[in-house]
């Protein structure tokens, strides 16, 4: 089998072609009988993917960085390459290693539910994002805990194989899966030394002969009722243990049904409906020619407590007219720095928490040119969430940038509606 390429365009730079080329070659050599799956330039909401692997234990996220030297940088704060002509700051890449992970990850989840969901989105959620150095170049110890951040990693062509044998995501991948994986990605196969496109071969399996299951249940069914009416007919005193019996099939199974239906109703947005919706306003933004909002965990909690706030008191605003508290107060017990700002946009129904809320919302803030103008901010990171019919938008940006401003709680209007305020 060996590794086969795809890609979701042609790569556009020297340096990486090279190392893509090195990582091939790295590939070949250790899986010559294998199937490994080689992916490029792989777009995703908040940018391009560099490469991805798909081996049987699972996908693999790289970010290649054509630097040679001390790697210095932790979680927080800027990094920098100590090379030879001194160093070199970068932007955190940490972050932004984490970012396309769970881009990844977004993007994998449907196709997952649809064609494999035996392997479960917890086990999808193991997926290992690392930096791919040039060779010789080094991250020394006491910096990030790799112990503690385990999907992380600092990798070059001298240490990337052996990083890659240990990795452990609790499933197999197979072949279908990783080919249901570039179908939902929408990359093209091409070969690696000529760089031509590859037509695929139309694998035609011939059906087999058999009795569908559904047949087989019709008729094990159809059977039962014969067995039943029959005992009832001729055996005296039956119909009425087996009336008994059939209301009680009955009651279980009505309770079930309620239970199923209780537990299938929820009252506000999930970390995943959460990120959904901000795939969806990213690709607002990015048609209005705005850079994408990295999606933020800190903010959908603040977010969500705002909108279960509106809830739990009735009102549509931006402060409590209760207890005075707003979105700027409440930022800092949700690990929002003081340096940081939050802007917030508000939107409330009456019906309740709804399958779709999240977009109805956005959509709302996006028909108004205020809660637009805010929506399409320069933002670092933002979420959305809602709770019981009410919704925040959370953009967290510079407070430099972001003023403060003081607004008073707006009421509760009956018909759906959105507001919007800088906290």
């Amino acid at each position: 089998m060996g590794v086969r390429f795809f890609r979701g365009q042609k790569t556009k730079f020297e340096h990486e072609h090279r190392q893509i080329k090195e990582i091939a070659a790295l590939l070949r050599k250790e899986f010559p009988n294998e199937p490994v799956y080689l992916l490029t330039s792989v777009l995703v909401a908040n940018g391009q993917i560099d490469c991805i692997i798909l081996t049987k234990n699972g996908p693999l996220v790289l970010e290649l960085k054509a630097f040679r030297g001390e790697i210095r940088g932790v979680e927080n704060g800027r990094w920098e390459i100590v090379t030879k002509d001194g160093p070199i700051p970068v932007p955190n890449i940490f972050i932004q290693a984490k970012i396309h992970r769970q881009d990844f990850i977004d993007r994998m989840i449907p196709v997952s539910r649809e064609h494999f969901p035996h392997i479960g989105e917890n086990n999808l959620r193991k997926i290992g994002s690392w930096l791919y150095f040039c060779k010789g170049s080094t991250y020394p110890d006491g910096q990030i805990d790799f112990r503690r951040v385990k999907w992380f990693r600092i990798v070059t062509a001298d240490t990337l194989l052996e990083k890659l044998r240990y990795t452990d995501s609790g499933y197999t991948l197979r072949i279908q899966d990783m080919d249901e994986i570039v179908k939902g990605f929408g990359l093209e196969e091409y070969s690696f030394d000529s760089d031509k496109p590859l037509i695929p071969v139309a694998r035609t399996v011939p059906p087999k002969k058999r009795i569908s299951r559904g047949i087989i249940i019709s008729v094990v069914i159809i059977l039962i009722i014969l067995a039943l009416v029959l005992v009832v007919l001729f055996v005296p005193g039956t119909n009425v243990a087996l009336t008994n019996v059939m209301q009680g099939v009955l009651t279980l199974v009505l309770g079930t049904v309620q239970s199923v239906t209780t537990d299938m109703v929820k009252s506000g947005s999930t970390d995943y409906d959460s990120r959904q919706a901000v795939i969806y306003l990213n690709d607002i933004r990015i048609q209005s020619g705005v850079t994408p909002v990295p999606w933020d965990e800190r903010a959908y909690y603040l977010a969500f407590a705002r909108a279960d706030d509106m809830a739990n008191f009735s009102y549509l605003g931006y402060v409590n007219p209760v207890s005075g508290m707003d979105a700027s107060a409440l930022k800092a017990g949700f690990g929002i720095s003081g340096n940081e700002s939050v802007t917030e946009s508000d939107y409330g129904q009456w019906n309740g928490y709804s399958l779709g809320i999240e977009k109805q919302a956005i959509n709302s803030w996006i028909s108004d040119e205020g809660n637009r103008n805010r929506l399409l901010g320069n933002y670092s990171s933002g979420a959305v969430a809602c709770s019981k019919g009410y919704c925040s938008f959370i953009g967290v940006g510079q407070a430099e940038l972001f003023p403060y401003v003081n607004i008073s709680a707006l009421p509760v209007n009956i018909s759906p509606t959105a507001d919007a305020g800088l906290l």
